[in-house]
């Protein structure tokens, strides 16, 4: 009893400490938590180009600086060539949009001449008075042009920070490609599992990685090209502007493009271009959202085991507890938690079916 009591003092003690350092070593870590996850991602989603480099170059520090010069050009590169164009497109749809609202008396005449129709429309089915709907109308334009005046500020404003952690997590990449079978190796080693069960888990969350950030780039491709096709059919300005905006808004659930399709859906139905509103919205509903559920699966397919219903909750589950980062992190969350749930039904049935065979 005493030997027993003797021996369970030191394994206390050094659980104890085990559990403060590892709360301590997650305070340190905490500033970093974002760019180190972000690292993550792009580390095993470029798995394959990693290794391809490092069998045909036999120098892993090599191989690591390639991969990860090659990462920095495949995103900074087509992202500049993309700022270029918005920018130009943007600069040429403000000066038609100037020109327009100079012919016709300034940009309140202009803003009034744009929301009449729909006001009138509004005003007929409601029965409230037209004055009242065009003041409420304006009175929500105003609010969400100052929300977004807030938050282009807010996103200048953290500029900085954005790029050191974009350079903290190019930094931690390199690393994960050069120490990645280290890395392997001691979490096989120090899991305080079957070395099955570690190797599954692990798979689990990369498939779980690898498919969300294929499956974000094949949507966002897919809807960014229909809408803007769609602005371009309507002779609307700027599709590839817009298209590029969809393609960055198909990454919030909920939402996605209906913000950029709906808007248009309503400005040409103020031109009274009833037709191509109505295309507008209906290839925007029926071609463009519904492309989602169409393209990513093909994605995900033998890759994870949520359905479109878990997927969606923990993409928002995800964004609103760890921000955007969490449009890759829930839904690894959730299927780890799958993994782990099935690993424990599979250990507990287990010994019961090979009681049921030995009594039979």
């Amino acid at each position: 009893m005493t030997e027993s009591a003797g021996l369970s003092r030191p394994l206390i003690a050094l659980s104890v400490l085990a559990i403060a350092m590892a709360a301590l070593v997650y305070l340190l870590l905490l500033p970093f938590l974002h760019p180190i996850f972000f690292a993550l991602v792009l580390a095993i989603a470029a798995q394959p180009l990693f290794h391809g480099l490092s069998a045909r170059l036999k120098r892993p520090a090599l191989s690591a600086l390639l991969t990860t010069l090659l990462m920095i050009v495949a995103v900074l590169v087509p992202l500049a060539m993309l700022t270029v164009t918005i920018i130009n497109e943007a600069t040429s749809t403000y000066n038609q949009l100037a020109q327009q609202s100079a012919e016709k008396g300034g940009w309140g005449q202009y803003l009034n001449d744009l929301l009449d129709p729909p006001v009138q429309w509004v005003a007929a089915q409601t029965g409230m008075p037209a004055p009242n709907v065009q003041a409420l109308v304006l009175q929500r334009m105003q609010s969400l042009s100052t929300s977004l005046l807030q938050w282009s500020g807010s996103l200048l404003g953290n500029l900085t920070s954005t790029l050191g952690d974009l350079v903290l997590s190019l930094f931690v990449m390199f690393f994960l490609f050069l120490e990645g079978n280290a890395i392997w190796a001691g979490i096989l080693r120090w899991m305080p599992l079957p070395e099955s069960r570690t190797r599954e888990l692990l798979q689990t969350i990369s498939d779980a990685i690898v498919a969300n950030v294929y499956g974000f780039i094949a949507v966002g491709a897919a809807q960014g090209v229909l809408t803007g096709l769609a602005f371009w059919f309507t002779g609307l300005h700027a599709p590839f502007l817009w298209g590029s905006v969809a393609a960055i808004c198909s990454l919030l659930p909920l939402a996605g493009t209906a913000i950029v399709w709906g808007p248009a859906a309503l400005i040409l139905l103020a031109h009274g271009a009833w037709g191509k509103a109505l295309f507008m919205l209906l290839w925007g509903v029926l071609a463009i959202s519904m492309s989602d559920n169409i393209v990513r699966p093909l994605v995900l397919s033998g890759r994870t085991e949520m359905n479109t219903l878990v997927v969606f909750f923990a993409l928002m589950g995800g964004l609103q507890a760890f921000g955007f980062i969490g449009l890759f992190a829930g839904p690894v969350i959730f299927s780890v938690a799958i993994a782990v749930f099935r690993m424990l039904r599979e250990e507990y049935t287990q010994p019961m079916v090979e009681l049921e065979i030995k009594q039979t």
